[in-house]
């Protein structure tokens, strides 16, 4: 994730590093839109001891958008947002705001029907 005080090791120094302890793959991402890295996503494959760059395409929706094959999920960079889709299910995966909003109104519901029905069995008493 990009910082303006870490961008130019994340395409350097921090490169190399992983690509020679043999980091599959590497992935940047710039939430600024391009600012800090010159492009907002940009990811590499480490091909004989040598990244090489992950074809990026722009979807219908006009989403940037690359390929994992580690993951096994698309990268996505969605208004300044990273967003990782599984084109296996059709969907993007929750981040950790959105899976508490779900956790929370599955709680809310839990709690309506447990009132729900100890009126019914208060009514059958």
């Amino acid at each position: 994730v990009g910082s303006e005080s870490t961008g130019a090791q994340d395409t350097g120094q921090k490169r190399d590093i992983y690509a020679g302890i043999g980091i599959g793959e590497y992935w940047r991402f710039d939430s600024t839109g391009g600012e800090i890295y010159g492009e907002p996503l940009a990811g590499e494959e480490l091909v004989a001891g040598v990244y090489r760059r992950t074809a990026l395409t722009n979807g219908p929706d006009g989403v940037l958008k690359g390929y994992s094959r580690k993951l096994r999920l698309w990268l996505c960079w969605q208004n300044g947002m990273l967003k990782f889709y599984n084109d296996r299910t059709g969907e993007y995966l929750r981040n950790m705001a959105e899976e508490q909003a779900v956790r929370q109104q599955a709680e809310a519901r839990v709690r309506q029907l447990e009132e729900e029905l100890g009126r019914i069995q208060r009514g059958n008493s």
